[in-house]
């Protein structure tokens, strides 16, 4: 017994943790890139909380958690990656207006939707394209704050770097499948690398509040 539940339901909460306090940053401080974090992590929390059902209960439901954990790959790791960008930029963040945000949103699904459906590359590999342009993005967010800090002090953006790096290692090195690493299922800890990376985007909050965007 793998118990893949109890891990997936630990990434759902951790998820959803993170993007309740990033809705709490747009509720407060009107931020609208801080709605693509939570949409990401509202994503990602959806299908890892179906995975728990899956796995501990209804085993019916394979199929759901495939197309949620499909469309996760497509979308959360671009909308991290493209909030954080968007906070660090210091952009023109129309405050109270949400519509680019959700501009954004829309862009994104459509995009890996209509690629995956054009049947030129598998809908696996499209998934894998869209996380590692966001991962990208994330890296390079946190490195530029770590070399030329203005929101994070450099801890904080060490924290990002090292949650970024997390998530890749849970996708290139640690996979999914049901051998064990130190007694723990690769799956297993496949959830709990990126329940920690989740985690680390906590140290990112200040990008969205104490940017340029006080001066607006």
């Amino acid at each position: 017994m793998h118990n893949f539940w109890l891990a997936e339901i630990l990434l759902a909460l951790a998820a959803a943790l993170v993007a309740n306090q990033y809705w709490v940053i747009d509720r407060e401080h009107s931020r609208p890139p801080a709605l693509l974090i939570v949409a990401a992590l509202v994503c990602l929390s959806l299908a890892a909380g179906v995975g728990a059902y899956r796995y501990g209960i209804d085993p019916g439901i394979t199929q759901l958690h495939r197309v949620l954990s499909q469309l996760s790959a497509y979308v959360t790791f671009p909308l991290i990656g493209l909030g954080l960008l968007w906070g660090r930029l210091g952009l023109p963040k129309a405050r109270g207006k949400r519509a680019p945000a959700y501009g954004v949103l829309v862009l994104v699904v459509g995009s890996a939707l209509i690629v995956a459906e054009a049947g030129s590359l598998p809908p696996r590999l499209v998934g894998s394209l869209y996380s590692a342009l966001g991962l990208t993005l994330w890296l390079l967010v946190a490195v530029w704050e770590l070399i030329f800090p203005r929101s994070l002090r450099r801890p904080l953006a060490l924290i990002l770097i090292s949650g970024a790096l997390l998530v890749i290692l849970a996708g290139a090195v640690v996979g999914t499948d049901a051998t064990r690493v130190l007694g723990v299922a690769r799956m297993n800890w496949f959830h709990l690398c990126l329940a920690a990376g989740a985690l680390t985007l906590l140290c990112a909050r200040p990008i969205f509040i104490c940017g340029r965007s006080e001066s607006e």
